[in-house]
């Protein structure tokens, strides 16, 4: 099962953080994989909201319907089922640190599409868009 974790310091508090991390309309400043949403779109995420997006990862577009299972203060879960049975799970995770924040990005996926080297390469690929939208993501702040 693919997973990869990043994580930054970022000088804006917790507060600033979490702001920028659930509002969705401002995901497609940051966020690499990101190609757009399809249908109605929440202002912000909060527990149980849902929405569909379009990504793109390893040059293959995508739909994801995602549904946010935990919207705590510093915890943003969220759950995703894509094409060909593909299950993921995208975690925000944002802690006090210093005078700023500690921020950690984490993609999660699973199926059986993924199965064999399809899922060192789809590592890879999210490991590195999840290190280019997190360094993204600070740049907002």
């Amino acid at each position: 099962m693919p997973k990869v974790s990043v994580s930054a310091e970022a000088a804006a508090g917790p507060d600033r953080v979490w702001e920028l991390a659930t509002d969705l309309p401002r995901w497609a400043e940051w966020n690499t994989m990101h190609e757009g949403f399809t249908g109605e779109v929440p202002a912000t995420l909060t527990e149980g909201a849902a929405y569909r997006q379009r990504v793109k990862l390893m040059g293959m577009p995508a739909e994801m319907a995602w549904r946010v299972a935990t919207a705590d203060a510093g915890r943003l879960e969220l759950a995703g089922d894509g094409p060909m049975g593909v299950k993921a799970a995208n975690r925000f995770y944002v802690e006090p640190s210093g005078d700023g924040s500690k921020i950690t990005y984490e993609m999660e996926f699973n199926g059986p599409a993924l199965a064999g080297p399809m899922a060192g390469m789809l590592e890879k690929q999210a490991g590195t868009a999840a290190q280019q939208s997190l360094a993204k993501f600070t740049a907002l702040l």
